[in-house]
């Protein structure tokens, strides 16, 4: 690969599958879509994703905010972090949709 093109990802296929995502979460990946970064919505949560790690077998857990609504939304990621995320499920016994909003949040919270 050529140095100037370091920062892209090499081709892999998308996949589609509607999660539900609290929704104080994704308003803030919206605004950071519109606002601060040149990627959208799916592509900061595929980073989310892929920045995510359960260490040492250790899941950390958070409470969801009372009063909290959770949206099914349509999302897209690269088909490597959905193999992460089932392996994850599988290894720990956690639902696709909890480790994505445990991955935007651990993300958000430590950018």
């Amino acid at each position: 690969m050529q140095k100037g093109f370091y920062r892209f990802y090499s081709k892999e296929k998308w996949l589609n599958k509607n999660i539900e995502i609290e929704e104080s979460l994704y308003a803030k990946l919206k605004a950071l879509s519109e606002n601060e970064l040149d990627a959208s919505i799916n592509k900061l949560i595929d980073a989310c994703v892929e920045n995510f790690k359960i260490e040492n077998d250790t899941v950390i857990y958070y409470k969801k905010p009372e009063n909290e609504i959770s949206i099914s939304r349509s999302i897209r990621l690269r088909e490597s972090m959905w193999n992460k995320l089932e392996t994850y499920k599988k290894n720990y016994d956690i639902s696709i949709y909890k480790l994505i909003n445990m991955s935007i949040k651990y993300t958000l919270e430590n950018k």
